[in-house]
């Protein structure tokens, strides 16, 4: 299936080699995006854009995609917030509305963190979930999500992925949950069928 803007210049193909994937006809109304980083790029200038295209692997098939990331980026800049993810996010969480649940998303990034940041991350999003619901979406190498540390793909054929999992918090306790197992740059999915 397909899911998003049918005309937006930045498309992502991601081939499912198992499972059945739930995928929604339109994505779901996202109230705002807040992304953290400790040395955000301004797309803006161009040396800053010229320095992220050259940080485009080659022969991937991916720079065109990014260029026109770029583009659109620039034409409606998303907000990020430099800073230590671990250190800001609690600000960050603190100033979105209480009313509505939250999802904070990592995708190769937490396996940065040191295990003690892991786990202060991890207990960040368990002080946020007392008041409302919240969720971790997560598509990290194996091990760095420590709920879902087991998580082992049953095809021996699978290259070097990443593992899926989305871990749900409420009144401060957190569950994890395996969906699959995903090509680390979004190729391919194998999904388990589970889901939260």
């Amino acid at each position: 299936g397909t899911t998003g803007p049918t005309a937006s210049p930045v498309e992502i193909a991601c081939r499912v080699v198992a499972g059945h994937p739930p995928v929604a006809d339109r994505l779901p109304a996202i109230d705002r995006r807040i992304g953290i980083d400790r040395s955000p790029i301004d797309l803006s200038d161009p040396d800053d854009a010229r320095w992220l295209l050259a940080c485009v692997w080659p022969d991937t098939g991916r720079l065109a995609r990014t260029a026109a990331s770029i583009r659109l980026a620039r034409d409606d800049p998303p907000p990020v917030i430099a800073g230590d993810a671990i250190d800001t996010l609690p600000r960050v969480l603190a100033g979105l509305p209480k009313a509505h649940p939250v999802v904070v998303m990592t995708t190769s990034a937490a396996g940065y963190f040191s295990i003690e940041q892991r786990r202060r991350f991890v207990s960040v999003l368990e002080a946020d979930s007392a008041g409302r619901p919240l969720a971790w979406l997560s598509a990290e190498t194996n091990g760095v999500v420590e709920a879902l540390v087991d998580a082992v793909p049953d095809d021996h054929e699978l290259p070097d992925c990443d593992v899926l999992g989305a871990t749900t918090f409420s009144g401060g306790t957190g569950r994890a949950h395996l969906l699959g197992f995903v090509h680390k740059h979004g190729a391919w999915m194998n999904w388990t069928g589970a889901s939260p």
